[in-house]
């Protein structure tokens, strides 16, 4: 289900309504999934941060849009990329296998303060965009109605 807000003077913008916003999100499980799903399909064992980047600006326009998400969720979260790449080795090298992603894409970051700081991050976002919109219609409705309580002007 949607609902459609038209802004005074502005575009139409519409919000979806769903039982769980959180549902819709993407989080560290459905990213890695995501991702390590991508890399089977196209025969990459392990992937580099650089590599990430690419998919997440998907300037070929070749590359799937779950999994440009995908990857901007880890571009917009480095500490989660850092946490799956060194899983399985002590230090950061900017590459991870596909073990590392199915190990997180299985839960093996729930619970962890990267995952509570990528939540918490993700909540705060969400509710900085949705107080722009409150912002941006409330505004509007202001004007619109301070304009019907000017007086005529002789």
């Amino acid at each position: 289900m949607s609902t459609t807000v038209t802004p005074a003077g502005g575009q139409p913008n519409v919000q979806n309504a769903s039982t769980s916003v959180f549902d819709d999100k993407l989080n560290i499980a459905k990213s890695s999934k995501i991702i390590a799903d991508y890399m089977r399909q196209n025969g990459k064992s392990a992937i580099t941060g650089q590599d990430l980047a690419k998919l997440a600006s998907n300037t070929s326009g070749s590359v799937p849009a779950d999994v440009s998400g995908a990857a901007q969720y880890m571009q917009r979260h480095p500490d989660v990329f850092t946490a799956i790449e060194t899983h399985d080795v002590a230090g950061a090298d900017q590459l991870s296998g596909t073990w590392n992603f199915d190990w997180a894409a299985n839960g093996g970051l729930n619970g962890t303060a990267t995952d509570a700081i990528a939540k918490m991050q993700d909540t705060f976002d969400m509710a900085i965009a949705k107080s722009a919109q409150i912002t941006e219609i409330t505004t509007g409705k202001k004007a619109e109605l301070d304009s019907s309580k000017q007086r005529p002007s002789n």
